[in-house]
């Protein structure tokens, strides 16, 4: 099992969840902030992605229509909830380059032909081998000066304390929420010495816990969770820490922080090839683009951990690092991160049966099924919705 150091200094990324759907029909136009249309060029790319990295790609694209390369390239931009953006791609809404929160959602469009069986190896750049560019950890969000000192996930089980998350049937992001605290407990029993099958229970009974316990209200969203903690529901709002960085530039009253066990979450992108139409060419160069070491560090600047410090084996941040006081600053430093991969790998001794044989399932997959698919554990504690 792999767990990532902290450094010490500052570490981590994203927290709270998307600013709402932000929906540009591809062909048409998309504008950064500022009012600069985004939309010019000879060639097209219909950016499809779920609404977190907004920011970061108003950004990036920025950055990428100053190169040569993408001195020509216009941009269709859609963003909205990560399943429901998957659909819409599988539906065949025009698209040549998908961003969503979850390998499954894309997955989807490879079941479907329309992105490419090998779509995650050979990317330049690409430090994590599954087309990753940016990520984040899971956060805790709570009132300023976190009054309830909330900092382990065993804090969050304390009589009367109130959790805000979204729910995991309609929220990509939900699912690294339960994911983070889910491992925790897990690796924590495994280190005590019991045995995985005793940790396993032990895990899900706390989170059996939290859920019915202590998440009183059930959020589709991640916007609408944000919504609800900022309308003062909750004591602890668990999110991207992205999204408590963006919440904080905004001037909000919180504090966030990462609690002793969080999780690396991991945002990959992905050709759409299999369609009649697009430009595969355009969107292959700006997806390369995406792991440069000039868009990292536009990535890092809007509160997105790039891949090369997302997948740093010995937890060091050179991205972070290098910004500027105010930005590096802004990350919050971890302890423990566990990752799909370590999961994955105690769930392919504990659950055989799916891990092996003709319909074997691997890394995300295999968490997924066991956890958050029809018959996974989660969805049953939170009622068989799946």
């Amino acid at each position: 099992m792999a767990r990532v150091p902290g450094t010490g200094a500052v570490l981590a990324t994203v927290g709270v969840l998307a600013l709402g759907v932000i929906f540009a029909l591809p062909g048409g136009t998309s504008d950064d902030p500022d009012g600069t249309d985004v939309s010019s060029g000879s060639h097209r790319i219909n950016l499809v992605a779920y609404s977190v990295p907004k920011p970061g790609f108003d950004a990036v694209i920025a950055g990428y229509r100053q190169t040569e390369q993408g001195s020509d390239t216009g941009f269709a931009e859609s963003y909205g909830a990560s399943g429901d953006q998957s659909r819409k791609v599988a539906r065949r809404v025009p698209a040549d380059l998908v961003n969503f929160s979850l390998e499954p959602d894309i997955t989807r469009l490879v079941k479907e032909g329309l992105v490419d069986e090998d779509w995650k190896e050979s990317i330049p750049g690409d430090e994590s081998g599954r087309s990753v560019p940016f990520g984040s950890v899971v956060s805790f969000v709570t009132r300023a000066g976190n009054p309830e000192n909330l900092e382990t996930w065993d804090d969050l089980l304390a009589p009367g304390i109130e959790v805000i998350t979204p729910n995991p049937a309609s929220s990509g992001s939900a699912k690294w929420n339960l994911l983070a605290p889910y491992a925790g407990w897990y690796f924590a029993a495994l280190d005590r010495g019991e045995d995985a099958t005793s940790a396993h229970a032990e895990a899900l009974d706390k989170v059996g816990q939290l859920v019915n316990d202590h998440i009183r209200v059930r959020p589709k969203s991640g916007r609408e969770a944000t919504s609800a903690f900022e309308q003062g529901q909750g004591d602890v709002l668990l999110s991207y820490e992205n999204e408590a960085i963006l919440l904080a530039r905004d001037g909000e009253d919180f504090t966030y922080l990462n609690p002793t066990d969080t999780f690396r979450i991991e945002n990959p992108v992905a050709v759409v090839t299999g369609d009649e139409d697009g430009d595969d060419a355009a969107a292959t160069d700006f997806r390369d683009y995406l792991f440069s070491t000039e868009a990292e560090t536009l990535w890092a600047s809007e509160g997105f951990r790039p891949g090369s410090d997302l997948f740093s084996e010995d937890g060091s941040t050179p991205v972070i690092d290098s910004l500027p006081t105010e930005q590096r600053d802004a990350f919050r430093p971890t302890e423990n991160i566990w990752t799909i991969d370590d999961l994955a790998d105690q769930f392919t001794e504990l659950f055989p049966e799916l891990a092996t044989g003709d319909d074997a399932k691997k890394g995300w997959a295999l968490v997924d099924a066991v956890l958050f698919g029809t018959d996974g554990a989660i969805t049953a504690i939170y009622g068989g919705q799946s």
